[in-house]
Order: structure tokens, then C-alpha cells, then sequence
């Protein structure tokens, strides 16, 4: 797949459910018609929940797949900094620094230095 095409596509998928809890959210509150029955309505808030659950499960998702890259950027590059696994990953030292956080805390990964600031943190697989 071209590289246009796939960050076109990935760019649509990370919208969507916003789209589809805006959606649902209009048809429910902006038809005020009287013969409008209360079916449609909690089919318009239902889309809407779908929606924010969707998006939901897209941000889990994310972060899981943020956390196979560290964890096989450590398979790699042992005694990794946080700042570099951040920019191994392209994303922001605090992003890098919660994932590896959850990793640390989930024991798949260890700390190796302890008084150096959280952006200077070398980390490890466990063993």
C-alpha cells in the first residue's frame, strides 16, 4: 500500500468515531419534530454511545500497540533510555514514559537506573 494512501486511511479510522458520535448526538438532540418517535431517539443516543465506545476501544488499542513497540525496541537496544525509546516510537517523552510505567508495573519490563531524571530512565526486558 502506498504510504499516502496508508496515512490517509489511518488519519479516516482515528476520526470515525468522533464522526459517529457527532452523528448520533445530532439526530438526537436537533430533530424536534412531534411526530418523532422516542425509538428514533434512543437509536440516534445509542449510535452516539457507540461512537464514544468506539473511539475508546481505539485509544486502548493504540496504547497496546505503542507498548509491543517498546517492548520489541528493548528486545533490541537494552539499556534504552526513556528519551530515546520516544523518539525510536515518534511519539512524546511523557506518551513513552506512561507506557513504560504500565510495562514496569505489568513486570515485563524493569528499570535499570533509579536517581537519574525520568527522561534519562534506562529500561530492560525482565528476565
Amino acid at each position: 500500500m502506498p504510504k499516502p494512501l496508508a496515512q490517509f486511511l489511518t488519519s479516516t479510522v482515528t476520526f470515525l468515531p468522533a464522526g459517529i458520535t457527532a452523528l448520533g448526538t445530532a439526530s438526537a438532540t436537533l430533530d424536534f419534530s412531534p411526530d418523532t418517535s422516542a425509538v428514533v431517539h434512543g437509536l440516534a443516543l445509542a449510535l452516539a454511545l457507540c461512537g464514544a465506545l468506539l473511539g475508546d476501544a481505539d485509544f486502548y488499542e493504540a496504547s497496546l500497540r505503542r507498548d509491543t513497540l517498546i517492548v520489541a525496541h528493548l528486545a533490541k537496544r537494552p539499556g534504552a533510555h526513556t528519551r530515546q525509546i520516544a523518539k525510536a516510537l515518534g511519539v512524546r517523552d511523557a506518551v513513552a514514559a506512561r507506557s513504560l510505567k504500565r510495562l514496569t508495573k505489568a513486570r515485563l519490563i524493569v528499570r535499570e537506573t533509579e536517581n537519574e531524571s525520568r527522561a534519562l530512565h534506562s529500561f530492560r526486558l525482565s528476565a
